[in-house]
């Protein structure tokens, strides 16, 4: 186990990592855990980060959607659920998908969708569609709007709502 640092290290140490890169406050929670740091100094650090604003899970929350849907091509319910795995309030999650451009998001998906039909070309015919949806769903897509990219990419899917 690492060693115990003292609290003014600690909060020193967070507050340039907060600097460098946003952080939210179950992040900084598991690293002063890894630090063993007593919970009251803890929440004490903690405090004082979020009051000198190096965190802002609302400011996080956006960073993090942005990045994962630009970066990673990952949809708004995968972001959503791993942002709420990080104990983060479901309104500040919410409110940091609007972010993420509709147009872009819809184009994302396509171009996704595209490019996953093109690896699936030797696949039967009767199960592209299927194939694709699952594809889809994984990266955290909303089950509508996949299928209406799918019948704009004239692919037929015989999976329905049962996903």
């Amino acid at each position: 186990m690492p060693d115990t640092i003292t609290r003014d290290e600690a909060f020193r140490k967070l507050a340039a990592r907060c600097s460098a890169k946003e952080c939210c406050v179950a992040e900084v929670r598991e690293k002063l855990h890894n630090w063993n740091i007593p919970r009251k100094e803890e929440d004490s650090i903690v405090e004082q980060l979020l009051k000198e604003n190096y965190i802002d899970e609302a400011r996080y929350c956006r960073a993090y959607a942005q990045d994962q849907f630009r970066f990673s091509g990952w949809g708004r319910i995968k972001i959503g659920y791993t942002l709420r795995q990080k104990q983060i309030d479901p309104l500040t999650v919410s409110q940091s998908m609007k972010v993420i451009d509709e147009t872009e998001y819809v184009e994302t998906l396509l171009r996704i969708l595209k490019s996953k039909y093109r690896g699936l070309k030797s696949v039967d015919p009767s199960l592209q569609g299927e194939k694709l949806m699952r594809f889809a769903v994984s990266r955290g897509f909303e089950i509508e709007l996949i299928k209406k990219c799918l019948r704009e990419l004239s692919v037929e899917c015989a999976v329905g709502s049962e996903i």
